[in-house]
């Protein structure tokens, strides 16, 4: 005969009765990796059940029988036991030790078989020292997640305050030279005309627009300088806006009194952009027109604004440059710089000679992209 057999003849169970009670027992073992709390309620339940059964309906023959756990029932409760204390805090550890501890002394004292065998202390016992080894794997295994998490955080604020550390570089090196010298500019553009008895009027222009402009630069450097010095990720909002596309007729304006032959066209509806697009959109026609003035001196140019219902495409194109062009040193990270503002909201960029000697630059830039970096 089977043990299940014996042990429903011992105690005079119905066989289905007693593998109703083994199943009751032993099912909470698996619920117990998704729902330990629940589990860990119905394995005790199943105690209870099996131990008033059995005290109800048990036969003569009760000697060293299993009580209130059967050797396999007092397995799965403590392995539930173990699966909830390592899933949930320590406290509802000790919380469920001791609920089955005192129903235990209470089952062995009102529903136990006579001369029936008591596994109450070994569950005890058990239980108590296997509760006390996981707490100590779960502190060691939480201060390694610690440690590793503060490591984690230590390497991170060093690369921040390297990279804070060369930006601040950065920022100095472009006071020392780049602001020294636009100041220069702006100093000697001014006095310049003082230094000629009745100048012209148009080189009085002249000089009062390199003033203008590098005074402009001078301004733009100092917000570029405050940026590069703060440790803020959004510090737009502290300085002063960046130029946007109402900001595009003054600097077509700008660029026509430098010599260049400039239109300008908008194609769709014009309407409020995300401010990174809207900026990359500026900077990029800015580039354009800054490398057309420099690279073919009066020359025609076409500047084209097309707004399309998720993207706007910036194009301009200019034609072969009016006269002699005289070779100006230069790193060339103008285009680069436009590629990786494109890059960045995800776009397709475009530069290229056109075959009557002109140079045409295309970007077209996604709107959703924009918004969804930040605006």
């Amino acid at each position: 005969m089977s043990s299940g057999t014996l042990m429903a003849d011992r105690l005079r169970l119905p066989l289905a009765l007693y593998a109703v009670l083994a199943c009751a027992q032993t099912l909470p073992l698996p619920l117990s990796l998704v729902r330990p709390v629940i589990a860990w309620w119905l394995s005790l339940a199943a105690t209870v059940a099996y131990a008033l059964t059995s005290a109800a309906l048990a036969g003569p023959d009760t000697a060293g029988l299993p009580s209130p756990w059967t050797g396999a029932a007092l397995l799965v409760h403590l392995a539930v036991t173990f699966v909830a204390a390592w899933q949930l805090a320590l406290r509802v550890a000790a919380a469920q030790w001791v609920i089955s501890v005192v129903t235990g002394l209470a089952l062995q004292r009102w529903a136990t078989p006579p001369d029936a065998g008591h596994n109450l202390p070994l569950y005890a016992a058990a239980s108590a020292i296997g509760l006390t080894l996981l707490a100590a794997v779960r502190s060691n295994v939480r201060a390694r997640r610690q440690l590793r998490r503060q490591e984690t955080l230590t390497a991170y604020e060093r690369a921040r305050r390297a990279v804070l550390e060369e930006r601040a570089r950065i920022a100095r090196e472009l006071h020392d030279v780049v602001a020294h010298h636009m100041s220069v500019v702006a100093v000697q553009a001014e006095a310049a005309p003082y230094r000629v008895p009745d100048p012209p009027k148009e080189l009085s222009e002249s000089f009062a627009g390199i003033r203008e402009n590098a005074l402009a630069a001078l301004t733009e450097m100092r917000h570029l300088l405050g940026t590069l010095r703060s440790d803020e990720q959004d510090t737009d909002s502290r300085y002063v806006p960046q130029p946007g596309l109402d900001n595009l007729e003054e600097l077509l304006e700008n660029v026509r009194s430098a010599g260049l032959h400039v239109d300008a066209e908008v194609r769709g509806a014009p309407r409020e952009l995300p401010k990174r697009v809207e900026l990359s959109a500026f900077r990029i026609t800015q580039e354009a027109l800054s490398n057309a003035l420099r690279h073919s001196p009066g020359s025609r140019v076409d500047v084209t604004l097309a707004y399309g219902p998720a993207e706007i495409e910036v194009r301009v194109s200019n034609g072969p440059p009016a006269g002699p062009v005289t070779p100006r040193p230069g790193s060339g990270h103008g285009q680069l710089g436009m590629r990786e503002r494109v890059s960045m909201l995800g776009g397709s960029f475009r530069a290229a000679h056109r075959e009557d000697g002109g140079y045409e630059v295309s970007a077209t830039l996604p709107l959703r992209s924009g918004e969804s970096e930040g605006t």
